[in-house]
């Protein structure tokens, strides 16, 4: 057996899936030691002795011992001779293929006004330029803006939503925003506004 990717996976993969804390951890690892690393498929071992590993009280051990049961990571079986335990695998555990890839954001359904989530592609997309001015700005001095208000209708897509400057998000939500300055953006902007290719994953 490949021990170091075996451990590598259950470090990565088996605590982080069943939520394992400390104690369960350190017993996994080691009912592991006492059987498969052993050559051996299962142990039996006295909960004293468990606890006497683990340096903790019986009771601890006792709950530790039955968490990793409830959550599949180990095969438990009492008897009068101890627990005997079968401490599973990564490869003998349905864990989620981590090669697995994540679905494909549906862009058309993302609300990119919500919680600034989707400002830095949007500065992406417009080349860190207000939409209106054209004036290089970064996230911190940035806002999101409706291009159509949403009181005419327009949504929270991303050919709606654009980065502006403080300056301009202010001009055109008190009305002053001239039609030359919006339109000064030229096709280019424009354009981009409809695309945001490459900019979310």
């Amino acid at each position: 057996m490949d021990w170091q990717a075996i451990i590598g996976a259950i470090e990565d993969r088996v605590f982080p899936h069943y939520e394992c804390d400390i104690r369960e951890r350190g017993l996994y690892y080691y009912l592991l030691r006492q059987s498969r690393l052993r050559g051996s498929d299962s142990v039996t071992v006295p909960l004293s002795q468990i606890s006497m590993g683990l340096q903790c009280s019986e009771y601890l051990a006792r709950k530790a011992i039955r968490s990793l049961a409830k959550k599949g990571c180990i095969e438990l079986e009492q008897t009068r001779h101890g627990h005997r335990v079968r401490p599973l695998l990564p490869q003998e555990l349905k864990l989620p293929d981590s090669r697995k890839e994540a679905a494909p954001v549906d862009i058309e359904s993302v609300d990119f006004f919500k919680d600034r989530a989707y400002l830095a592609p949007l500065l992406e997309r417009e080349r860190q330029q207000c939409f209106y001015c054209l004036r290089h700005i970064g996230e911190e001095e940035a806002e999101l803006d409706h291009v159509v208000s949403q009181l005419n209708g327009g949504g929270n897509g991303y050919r709606n939503i654009v980065a502006a400057c403080h300056n301009c998000n202010s001009k055109k939500q008190g009305g002053r925003q001239r039609t030359t300055s919006i339109s000064s953006s030229g096709g280019g902007t424009s354009a981009r506004r409809n695309s945001m290719t490459g900019c979310v994953h």
